[in-house]
């Protein structure tokens, strides 16, 4: 028996001294909320929050140095924070829901994204996987707090290898699956500042960096006022921007074959697609997205701001383009 119990012993501490990733609950750093924290070899690399003291569930995404490349929005006495404070994470939100009277963008009338439940979070040699049933909620908006959609969000985070002219030893992978099933017949609206599957840099980029970030998308679409581009076959967007001393680029992939109408960005780091649709009450809306995060080399051209170069443009939309192919073959297989 004390053979045994030593040998199990033995094959539990083994597998935990191979086990790169862990995923464990734990508070929100330095603001309201609790989560889950994403870490490999004991290093931060996302923290999903939600919570007591959040409007809305998010994911955090920490730098190579383990510094905070996402917005928190709020500070530690739990008040918003920085320039737009309701951009928080990756994310995901609608500004017009049944009607106009809700809005899940900036929920600051009283509507709120709660998670009703983590239904899985687990660690495996590749990475994690957490899947969390969240509502969206009338809130204090109107006579009762009322459901109005029922969402399935899986989020998988894990790490893969770098490329030439990226200055990475990997890049942070988030997949971002979503199950959006209508509790009434309403509309996801809006327009495309407001709505949609968006990453927002750390509020720092809005106070001193937006001369200094800069973005390649493809296909090239069509200009339709400052930030707004318009296409219905978006593959990808990149952004590149400074946090600190380090520069690091976010790039979004959008499945094919999945509603999109536009691309949204902004000089301050925030970005996505956005579509438009009407959904008849227990009607699904299933959407795939991958986020790359990754540390990238400084602008090549010796200017202020400094300037991305031809040679990084080509080499940047490369390994884009590469990435798209990757994920295409993904989505196909799921």
């Amino acid at each position: 028996m004390v053979m045994k119990q030593i040998l199990s012993l033995s094959l539990l501490l083994a597998f935990s001294t191979q086990a790169e990733w862990s995923v464990k609950p734990a508070a929100n750093p330095k603001a309201p909320g609790k989560g889950l924290a994403v870490a490999k070899d004991g290093k931060p690399v996302a923290h999903f929050v939600f919570g007591e003291g959040q409007k809305k569930p998010f994911l955090h995404v920490y730098g190579k140095e383990g510094e905070l490349l996402t917005n928190p929005g709020v500070g530690p006495d739990g008040k918003d924070t920085g320039k737009f404070p309701h951009h928080r994470g990756i994310y995901i939100g609608w500004r017009i829901i049944s009607g106009g009277q809700f809005d899940l963008w900036h929920i600051h009338k009283g509507e709120i994204m709660r998670v009703k439940e983590i239904k899985s979070a687990k660690a495996t040699e590749s990475g994690v996987t957490i899947v969390a049933d969240i509502e969206w909620r009338t809130g204090k908006v109107g006579k009762s707090d009322d459901l109005l959609i029922s969402e399935t969000r899986t989020l998988v985070i894990s790490r893969i290898s770098g490329h030439p002219g990226q200055n990475n030893a990997g890049r942070t992978q988030v997949d971002f699956h979503t199950e959006l099933t209508a509790a009434r017949d309403l509309t996801l609206g809006g327009d495309l500042q407001h709505a949609g599957c968006h990453f927002r840099a750390h509020t720092e980029v809005a106070s001193k960096w937006t001369k200094f970030t800069s973005y390649l998308w493809e296909p090239e679409g069509k200009k339709a006022g400052n930030g707004k581009i318009l296409s219905k076959e978006w593959k990808w967007n990149r952004l590149q921007f400074p946090i600190g001393k380090n520069w690091y680029s976010a790039t979004q992939f959008n499945a094919p074959n999945q509603p999109v109408e536009e691309l949204s960005w902004r000089d301050y780091g925030r970005f996505g697609f956005f579509f438009k649709k009407d959904l008849k009450k227990g009607e699904t809306q299933k959407l795939n997205y991958r986020f790359h995060i990754s540390p990238s080399e400084a602008p090549a051209l010796e200017s202020h701001p400094p300037q991305v170069s031809k040679e990084q443009k080509e080499s940047w939309t490369a390994t884009a383009q590469e990435a798209y192919k990757q994920f295409s073959k993904w989505v196909v297989k799921q």
